[in-house]
């Protein structure tokens, strides 16, 4: 019997939590347009992210970034390639963004997004490039776990739900260590053979 116990707990012990780790796609923008425009079908899940990076050094190049997918929407703000920075390495512009991150969470991102890259210069649109991006569904072998259906894409967030799970878990975990260690510290029952 004791052996058996043993043997539940360090299984309990040892099994993985069977969630995918976070991915950050990184799409740059130069002026040859987006590498990649068209980010690989299978390479982001729900929760993960994509950074939009404007790295065209045209004098007064800016760049917008919008994903759009039945009817819901995204717009970055107005992109360029270099923000002023004071001596202490701090932005002069707290509004000056050269990054755009898009973070797909919840289930409502699954599915094929449109991503159209508009650049302008001094203002006046230029030129409109366009790609795409797939999210699958973040499938885990346990077969309970969800993604939050009420956040709004585009939204970072959705970590209080995880963070319960993750405190949950490792309670889960620390409960199971010390129940094992007093299993184990238990001095093995003597059995009396009667002489006959």
């Amino acid at each position: 019997m004791r052996s058996l116990v043993i043997a539940i707990g360090i299984i309990l012990l040892a099994a993985p939590v069977a969630a995918h780790e976070l991915v950050i796609y990184t799409v740059i923008v130069n002026d040859e347009g987006p590498q990649p425009a068209d980010i690989p079908e299978n390479a982001l899940k729900v929760g993960d992210s994509v950074w939009f990076w404007m790295k065209d050094s045209t004098e007064n190049m800016s760049l917008v970034i919008e994903l759009t997918k039945d009817g819901a929407s995204a717009r970055s703000p107005s992109l360029v390639y270099e923000c002023a920075l004071d001596e202490n390495g701090t932005l002069v512009d707290e509004n000056c963004k050269n990054r755009y991150e898009f973070t797909f969470s919840g289930n409502a991102t699954i599915g094929l997004w449109n991503v159209s890259y508009m650049t302008s210069i001094n203002g006046s649109l230029t030129e409109t490039s366009y790609g795409s991006v797939t999210i699958n569904e973040d499938v885990h072998l346990d077969g309970n776990h969800s993604h939050d259906e009420d956040v709004q894409p585009g939204l970072t967030g959705d970590t209080g739900a995880n963070s319960m799970v993750q405190s949950f878990a490792i309670g889960v975990a620390v409960v199971s260590a010390i129940g094992l260690g007093f299993m184990l510290m238990q001095p093995k029952k003597k059995v009396l053979v009667e002489e006959e």
